[in-house]
């Protein structure tokens, strides 16, 4: 069973369960982010949000990076879908998604998602663009459990600033709102 769990989680990705804090935190965030309170939510603000932590690896609406997932056509409209993916990034990663680190001949250490792999070399993509990476440079690739995004991205808003961000993420504002 072992080798088959290795097998698929390199296959199609890691699913793992929260921990026992983290579901408390999620339950938590459902519990404030009611629909009353996200109606109140300001989406130029959310929007302003969404650039400042997520559009340099998410792309929305045809902005933003490609580190991480397109948000457009993903579950986002599903609040309980977004915060466990906010919340808990390594909860159910994508092998896509999760990082890959490696380390050259020379010593240097590369970090990113495998964007793409043949038999002669390996290309990450990173926050800095793409790197390819000769297999005849490559001392050791780690495929790592963790996803590229980083946990913790709600815990220094308030309330309402986290409603703005969640509320612009659910809704099509995106779509509509441009910067003059």
């Amino acid at each position: 069973r072992g080798r088959l769990r290795r097998r698929f989680d390199e296959l199609w990705g890691h699913v793992s369960q929260s921990s026992a804090a983290t579901a408390d935190r999620i339950k938590r965030l459902q519990m404030t982010m009611r629909p009353d309170f996200l109606a109140l939510a300001d989406l130029e603000a959310g929007r302003g949000h969404f650039e400042q932590r997520c559009a340099a690896c998410h792309t929305l609406f045809g902005k933003g990076g490609k580190l991480g997932p397109d948000l457009t056509g993903s579950g986002r409209k599903d609040l309980s879908y977004l915060l466990i993916n906010i919340v808990d990034p390594n909860a159910a990663i994508p092998a896509d998604w999760r990082l890959a680190i490696a380390t050259l001949t020379d010593g240097r250490v590369v970090s990113g998602a495998i964007a793409s792999e043949t038999e002669s070399a390996v290309t990450l993509l990173g926050l800095e663009g793409t790197t390819t990476i000769e297999r005849r440079e490559l001392k050791q690739l780690e495929r790592s459990t963790s996803s590229l995004m980083p946990t913790g991205l709600l815990d220094d808003l308030t309330p309402e600033q986290g409603r703005d961000l969640l509320a612009f993420l659910m809704s099509d504002a995106g779509a509509k709102l441009s910067k003059p």
